[in-house]
């Protein structure tokens, strides 16, 4: 598995045999045809490539009938016998068609098992990849060798529209800008001019050649829009790079929402890398100022109302779309960075890593391809385990609001513990697994102690993308029949010796005196007492540090002024420089409104600072702005995902009527499956969508105000008494006679 050809650093079953640098696109079919496109300097050359299309077998009972053409590898189909025990997939097909091939096994299928077989997926006997990873796994090549994230011809556009589906909207402008400094805006002021508008964006991603072409969301709307308006013109919507098939066509992996692809450009979604972030709102303006990527000069303006501002106001709604532009660039600079570096490692087209499970979708293509060069089988199907898969440690001691907190990680605990037992499944004889782990992790150590001397870009990306497949191992092999070197034995020694480390690692906290808030497999929180420094922290972490086996280790990883501690990983963190940190869906989600969002935000940094009046005064200030109407519709609407469309709402509609549906059916609205909508609840009305009325003030203040105490505020219970929590969270604004004065309450905490 080791070619002198491969350059020393680039590993073979890491990076792939072949070190052949600068690929930029593939794109192969089971025909045996593939196009690979290179960058050198700024010129992009395509080579046309042959390769025999190939699935692993356990058997050749499904092809026997192919008789005396079923030959060596000059035939129209070969199979070969690998070395591998019982049971496992030794037989490996190829053909010099692969439709043919798959046609064949397909058709043997269905005389072997007397039923309609329409798919290799539903044979477990076999193991198939798509046309480009086979050819990438065969090859030996991977994406984007000897190049930077910036050496990639990137290019990003986003469309605004009149509506958020092309049946009942139209496009009027398109920003366009690319990482060499060009940017442009096209519009189309009137419905006529739309069809122009189309045919220059399609002209201009010609001339600008980018190899990537990116945006926020582009796969469930820029692209399922442009598409409809294309088609409503009858205009032909081509993103191909010449030399290739034309078009743009949906990526076939059992997505339930569609992913666009073409030929000699990979079309990626920033929104993809950011869903691995687990970031309360994943919208690009919410997700860009979370990151610290929003200009201070950035325009904001409510999407119903930015076709309504290009009437009265064209060139704020330019500038407003260029930063559109800018901040997916900026996005894509910060999370698309990791993927990329994927890319060089894993067999696949770098398009599907941004949304690929590190596991199955990153580790397993690397597997495969280790085995298919090595002429080895794959193993067969994993046995069903016999018993349940027990999980790791999750322990919460003590809930409410506790001061000077410090957190231990365990460092990187379940891929410590792999390296450090030798913990790889039994199905790998040719030690694959372990190896993977081995040197990813030592170039993810190489590739962080870059970063640490300030040498960042690249090396920071290398070894984020490096621990996410280091991280997925243990997963990988707890994951059952999904993965195909899957070892629930080997998992369960995993998360045994964990229990047992973590154990070690609180009984050791203990006794020394501090008090353990929450523990589990990426750490400790645990309360030191208020005279200790920092230095007699870290010392105290070394000292546990020191009593674990070697290969795992106990860090200092930050500390805090307090801690809200409202269940297992679900807390907020008040820390010494002010920053305020919240983590868990119990307090912040996608539907958080906006005057919940403030006074949470307000009302914690008050709590965590022992300031129990200045919570009170917080409720007071928000509950005065909803009766007063000083907020606006928009502060207090909440958007939230439509999963049904209008056809599937009707069907279940007379069983089960839900508000949100509703709503829009009584404004005659039309939707999509998959939409995200805004809505509030409207004096009156009910639940209203906001572009009903966004600046307006006619929303319901009793609900809101109710909500405010049922829904925010009793985020804040676990940090104040019973009593406490009344009073202070009652709306009357004079305290009563038995009422004792808000000046002297304090923050609580209970051990569990």
């Amino acid at each position: 598995m080791s070619p002198q050809s491969v350059a020393p650093d680039l590993d073979p079953v890491v990076f792939g045999h072949d070190p052949m640098p600068g690929i930029v696109s593939v794109h192969a079919d089971l025909s045996g045809r593939a196009l690979v496109w290179r960058r050198v300097g700024e010129q992009v050359t395509l080579e046309r490539a042959r390769f025999r299309p190939w699935l692993f077998a356990r058997d050749l009972a499904d092809v026997e009938h192919l008789g005396h053409r079923l030959g060596d590898d000059a035939a129209p189909f070969s199979a070969r016998e690998l070395p591998g025990g019982p049971g496992t997939l030794r037989y490996l097909l190829s053909a010099q068609d692969g439709r043919a091939l798959r046609q064949a096994v397909l058709t043997g299928a269905q005389r072997r098992l007397g039923q309609r077989v329409t798919s290799l997926h539903d044979l477990p006997e076999y193991v198939s990849v798509g046309p480009a990873e086979q050819y990438l796994m065969a090859s030996g090549r991977t994406y984007f060798k000897g190049l930077t994230f910036d050496d990639v011809h990137r290019l990003q556009f986003d469309l605004e529209t009149t509506s958020l589906t092309p049946d009942t909207g139209r496009i009027f402008i398109v920003a366009v800008r690319d990482n060499l400094g060009f940017e442009q805006i096209l519009e189309a002021p009137q419905p006529e001019d739309e069809p122009a508008l189309i045919r220059a964006l399609l002209q201009l991603v010609a001339a600008r050649n980018p190899d990537v072409i990116e945006n926020h969301n582009i796969m469930r709307f820029d692209l399922p829009f442009l598409m409809g308006r294309a088609q409503a013109h009858g205009l032909p919507l081509n993103f191909s790079r010449p030399g290739g098939p034309a078009g743009l066509w949906p990526v076939q992996d059992g997505r339930s929402s569609p992913h666009w692809a073409c030929a000699g450009r990979e079309i990626v979604d920033t929104l993809d890398a950011v869903r691995r972030l687990d970031l309360p709102s994943m919208g690009l303006k919410a997700v860009s100022q979370h990151l610290g990527l929003a200009p201070p000069d950035r325009v904001y303006l409510e999407g119903a109302l930015v076709a309504q501002t290009y009437q009265t106001d064209p060139a704020r709604v330019r500038r407003y779309a260029l930063q559109d532009v800018e901040e997916v660039d900026a996005l894509a600079r910060r999370v698309l960075a990791p993927a990329f570096a994927l890319a060089q490692m894993a067999p696949r087209p770098y398009h599907r890593l941004p949304y690929a499970g590190t596991a199955t979708g990153m580790l397993e293509p690397m597997l495969i391809r280790a085995y298919l060069h090595a002429g080895h089988a794959l193993p067969g199907p994993p046995a069903r385990p016999t018993r349940p898969h027990q999980g790791g440690a999750v322990h919460l001691y003590a809930e409410g609001v506790l001061p000077h907190v410090v957190k231990a990680d365990v460092a990187s605990m379940y891929p410590s513990i792999i390296r450090h037992d030798r913990i790889g499944p039994a199905s790998d004889p040719l030690g694959v697994f372990l190896h993977l782990m081995d040197h990813l992790t030592a170039l993810r150590l190489h590739h962080k102690t870059a970063a640490r001397r300030g040498d960042r870009g690249e090396h920071e990306a290398m070894q984020s993308a490096m621990k996410l497949v280091v991280n997925s191992g243990y997963g990988y092999l707890g994951a059952g029949r999904m993965a195909l070197f899957a070892d629930a034995a080997a998992a369960d020694r995993i998360t045994a010796r964990g229990r047992d480390l973590l154990g070690g690692v609180v009984q050791a906290l203990q006794t020394r005196g501090v008090t353990l808030i929450e523990a589990d497999t990426d750490g400790v929180f645990f309360a030191t007492p208020g005279a200790w420094t920092e230095a007699q922290e870290r010392q105290l972490i070394a000292a546990v540090d020191a009593a674990l086996p070697d290969g795992i280790s106990l860090e200092f990883d930050g500390r805090a002024q307090a801690m809200l501690s409202h269940e297992m990983k679900n807390y907020v963190l008040l820390r010494h420089d002010g920053r305020l940190e919240v983590r868990g869906a119990a307090f912040e989600s996608s539907r958080t409104e906006a005057y919940g969002r403030t006074f949470l935000q307000r009302a914690l940094r008050c709590l965590l600072s022992g300031d129990v009046a200045g919570v009170r005064q917080t409720y007071l200030d928000t509950l005065h702005a909803l009766e007063t109407r000083t907020c606006t519709n928009a502060d207090v609407a909440s958007r939230m995902r439509l999963t049904k469309s209008p056809e599937q709402y009707a069907h279940t509609r007379a069983a089960r009527r839900e508000v949100a549906y509703e709503a829009l059916c009584n404004l005659g609205r039309a939707w999509t499956a998959g939409e995200r909508v805004t809505l509030y609840h409207r004096q009156g009305h009910g639940l209203t969508p906001l572009d009903v009325n966004p600046h307006g003030h006619d929303y319901d203040v009793r609900y809101y105000a109710a909500a405010l105490v049922s829904t925010y505020a009793a985020r804040l219970r676990k940090g104040l008494t019973p009593e406490d929590f009344q009073q202070v969270f009652n709306h009357a604004a004079q305290p009563g006679l038995f009422d004792r004065p808000v000046e002297s309450m304090t923050p609580r905490w209970a051990a569990l």
